[in-house]
């Protein structure tokens, strides 16, 4: 304290001019408001004919979202029903895979399952104060970890895996056990509904008052819930995703002028699940999908979702309208939109800018996706994930419940598919309606006796088997400010109980070499591991690579 207090007083304070003008300009996706197939294109050619330098770290992406919820045959509206269907964790998990062209050359593969690296380095970068100003901006907001429950029957909760509990019980320890009391309940999705189910029409400030409405909101794209008829339930979501969240490219692009990009985003869009409902319980759902990820949950009966009747509920998502809805609903956007942060330099600054720093090599990390699927309990997995790749940096493995064994019967789901709920597999829970995948693992997704061989190379010198190894060996410190090593200044958002409950990703770092050329050497990796789960287990892998480009500052344009 003393010391900052003597050094902060002999502090120069003074204007340095560096921007004499900043502009967000944003530029319309190139669909024309058709999206059949979740993609959407932006050509950014204006943005590099502006003259001005171009801040990507700072630029962000609006997709506007219009999310449905159809009860069949219902004959009265509830107004509980604004809290029955929710956005999984975060408007990155809209994100299967992406393309970047960069004067014409390609700087980012599209890569299936992009938003399984993204949601992990959230969970590991960010910090509390992300929390509670960055986080909710982008509809994030950590599920609970413990709020997991199972269902291989009719149930009013869901079928199969869940974790779509947005009510609290009365904490009754008498007779109750671990995850059956007060803290059963998912309050990361309660978090998220804050920003999206906000009702004009019942609020205490709305309704009669007058104060809000829901063309008011409607006209600046706020968040919001309205009703239509008796059987209608409709959420106008306006999804912004920054750049520097979805790719290690834009995070490392430097301030530059003239660069022509090009962006192809394909979106887990254009979606929608049928639940079936009989006796008053969940009996089963049919998800259709582009990526096989649905990015909706929906409530249990009683907790949040309210049939008065009905036989069936229909949740969709579509961008910009309604999908496959019998009442077309449109968003106040009609297309996506790229939000550019355009900076205008004084002369002086440009010139120091441009003499400091004429082209910039940037190193960025691109990723490779694979899978493998109907690991038995107790299988010893031994997989070449690729023959050959270089400056390999992490492996990242995601863990999830099969889709294959999904919804069996309690009792049988560690062998194979045993008739549960209906009369076969509901698939895997990435595309289910009632569970926070693929924003988190299977639940006590156990792995043990790991190591990873590059080029025939251990990493570890002896295998990883117990839990706490790999959490304080790599996870705790994978994406940590510091490496999370000083406890007053470091970050991310995973507790050990959080990663051995439900976010049970597998981490390791692949980045240590003796040299450069040692580096640029194309290596094999393989994984070998056992399956500790007690129930079949499919895997999917992340391999993160370093690439190297040179651009120039003055002109965007590539240098080889």
């Amino acid at each position: 304290m003393d010391e900052f207090a003597y050094y902060n007083s002999q502090n120069e304070f003074k204007n340095d001019f560096i921007f004499q003008n900043v502009q967000h300009v944003w530029i319309p996706d190139q669909n024309n408001s058709s999206y059949p197939n979740g993609q959407v294109l932006f050509d950014l050619a204006s943005l590099s004919n502006s003259g001005k330098y171009i801040d990507f770290q700072q630029s962000y992406i609006v997709v506007p979202l219009v999310v449905t919820n159809v009860i069949t045959g219902s004959t009265a509206v509830a107004v509980d029903n604004a809290f029955a269907t929710s956005l999984k964790n975060g408007y990155h998990q809209l994100i299967n895979s992406m393309s970047v062209e960069l004067t014409n050359c390609q700087v980012v593969n599209l890569t299936n399952f992009s938003n399984l690296d993204i949601n992990y380095k959230l969970l590991t970068t960010c910090c509390r104060e992300d929390e509670q100003n960055f986080l909710p901006s982008i509809n994030f907001s950590k599920d609970t970890a413990e709020s997991f429950s199972y269902n291989g029957a009719n149930a009013t909760g869901g079928v199969g895996e869940c974790n779509n509990t947005i009510v609290q019980t009365t904490f009754t320890p008498v007779g109750k056990g671990y995850g059956a009391n007060g803290w059963n309940f998912n309050q990361g999705r309660i978090n998220r509904m804050l920003n999206t189910s906000f009702d004009p029409s019942n609020c205490p400030i709305g309704g009669a008052t007058g104060l809000v409405t829901a063309s008011s909101l409607k006209t600046v794209s706020k968040n919001y819930y309205v009703t239509s008829g008796n059987t209608d339930n409709v959420h106008y979501v306006t999804a912004t995703i920054p750049l520097k969240i979805i790719h290690d490219f834009f995070r490392k692009m430097p301030l530059t002028k003239g660069a022509y990009m090009r962006l192809i985003l394909n979106l887990n869009t254009q979606c929608q699940s049928v639940l079936s409902i009989t006796g008053g319980n969940y009996s089963g759902y049919t998800t259709t999908s582009l990526n096989n990820v649905f990015p909706l949950m929906v409530s249990p009966i009683g907790g949040g979702l309210v049939l008065n009747s009905g036989t069936s509920v229909t949740v969709g998502l579509g961008i910009a309208k309604s999908y496959n809805t019998t009442t077309s609903y449109s968003h106040n956007l009609s297309s996506c939109r790229f939000y550019a942060r355009l900076c205008e330099m004084t002369p002086t600054a440009e010139e120091m800018y441009l003499s400091a720093v004429p082209t910039k090599m940037i190193l960025y990390n691109d990723i490779l996706s694979f899978t493998t699927y109907n690991q038995a309990p107790n299988a010893q997995i031994s997989q070449i994930l690729t023959n050959g790749v270089s400056r390999p940096r992490y492996l990242l493995i995601i863990p999830q419940l099969a889709g294959a064994i999904n919804g069996s019967a309690v009792g049988t789901i560690g062998s194979s598919w045993s008739a549960g709920v209906g009369s076969a597999s509901l698939g895997t829970p990435m595309n289910s309606p009632f569970t926070s995948s693929p924003g988190t693992t299977a639940p006590q997704g156990s792995i043990s006796n790991i190591n990873v061989l590059v080029s025939g190379q251990v990493i570890y010198q002896s295998n990883y088997i117990f839990g706490f190894e790999e959490y304080l060996q790599e996870i705790r410190g994978s994406n940590a400010l510091n490496g999370g090593i000083p406890l007053g200044l470091s970050s991310g958002l995973l507790s050990q109980n959080d990663w051995e409950n439900g976010y049970r990703f597998t981490y390791v770092d692949l980045s240590r070499r003796i040299s450069q050329p040692n580096d640029d050497i194309s290596r094999s990796i393989q994984v070998i591991f056992t399956n500790a789960s007690p129930y079949v287990t499919d895997y999917f892998y992340i391999i993160g690579f370093e690439k190297q480009i040179v651009v120039s500052t003055s002109t965007g344009s590539l240098i080889i």
